[in-house]
């Protein structure tokens, strides 16, 4: 279906036009690289059934706990994003340049980014400006907006495995009998919510360090992880935290899905492979043969290759076309 609407968008010549959509065609064959289920599910909007009233919000410039108000947004910029929010459209994070569909918000200027990336880029958890326009914002003026949460299939009754899952149990398996801990990475926290079944299922004992988790128990959670004797293993958010996390307890990494930006990846693993490290640290990464996520890797290296040189505009045009060509073929 994916590999259809997007040949339909080429030969209309309408291909950047029609680029978040595209966004979100290349997010379901991603997700679906991790485990089917993440694609066969639903999106909770029944927190948002009257969009009007919140394209009102944007424009009435609402003020903050510090009395300073947002910047308010051309109307035609607020009918368009929600339009999106109505038809569950994916928008691209400013921030990590990720998909936002896994944890995403609003801000009161009317601009969508991933939460964990807005936390993360403020100097204090209370609040800091946004990203895009440089209004001032606070933590509790974002606005919280629908994801893909709810499974048509029940899926602890019907559980099935996918083969990264069946890799990452058994390799964890192994690890816990030699009594290492593990770091698992995703991109996608509502991964870890299905892989929260075979892991209780295996009897493995998990943490998890992500969107889910309030700042109040988060420190909790690292010392946990790093103080108990049990062969624990973390489930982590590549987008939580920040630079300074200490993650030296684990010895062994799993990146699950590939991320448009390595240096993300790379961020990452050194979070563990650090100063204080005295363990040989491990990296494995999850990439499922002749999909979406080995092409990805692909681009990423023609990237690399074309960094040193300077285009022009209409050079980039073509080279994101042709990407995007190279991703679904």
């Amino acid at each position: 279906f994916q590999q259809v609407q997007f040949d339909k968008f080429v030969a209309q010549g309408n291909v950047l036009n029609n680029y978040a959509n595209i966004l979100e065609l290349l997010l379901r064959l991603r997700q679906c690289c991790d485990h089917p289920f993440l694609v066969i599910s639903k999106a909770d909007t029944k927190k948002y059934t009257d969009l009007d009233e919140l394209a009102e919000r944007f424009l009435k410039g609402a003020q903050n706990d510090s009395g300073c108000r947002a910047i308010v947004p051309p109307r035609a910029f607020v009918e368009d994003v929600v339009e999106e929010i109505r038809q569950g459209t994916a928008a691209e994070c400013p921030i990590c340049l990720e998909s936002t569909s896994d944890d995403p918000v609003i801000t009161p200027c009317a601009h969508r980014m991933c939460r964990e990336c807005l936390l993360s880029c403020w100097s204090t958890p209370a609040g800091g400006a946004c990203p895009i326009c440089r209004s001032p914002i606070t933590k509790a003026d974002l606005i919280m907006l629908p994801v893909q949460c709810r499974y048509e299939v029940d899926a602890k009754n019907n559980w099935k495995d996918s083969c990264k899952v069946v890799r990452l149990l058994a390799t964890l398996e192994d690890l816990g009998k030699k009594g290492e801990k593990s770091i698992v990475f995703s991109q996608f926290t509502s991964f870890f919510d299905l892989l929260e079944i075979p892991l209780n299922q295996k009897g493995i004992k998990f943490l998890r360090f992500d969107g889910k988790v309030t700042q109040k128990h988060r420190e909790k959670v690292l010392n946990e992880f790093s103080q108990s004797k049990d062969k624990l293993v973390l489930l982590m958010s590549l987008k939580a935290g920040g630079v300074g996390l200490n993650l030296t307890a684990a010895s062994n990494v799993f990146l699950m899905d590939p991320w448009w930006n390595p240096a993300v990846e790379e961020q990452a693993i050194m979070r563990i492979h650090r100063i204080g490290q005295k363990r040989a640290v491990h990296v494995r990464r999850f990439i499922v043969k002749d999909t979406v996520e080995e092409r990805m890797q692909q681009v990423q290296a023609r990237k690399q290759r074309m960094i040193a040189g300077a285009l022009t505009d209409e050079e980039v045009r073509s080279s994101r076309i042709e990407e995007l060509k190279m991703l679904f073929k």
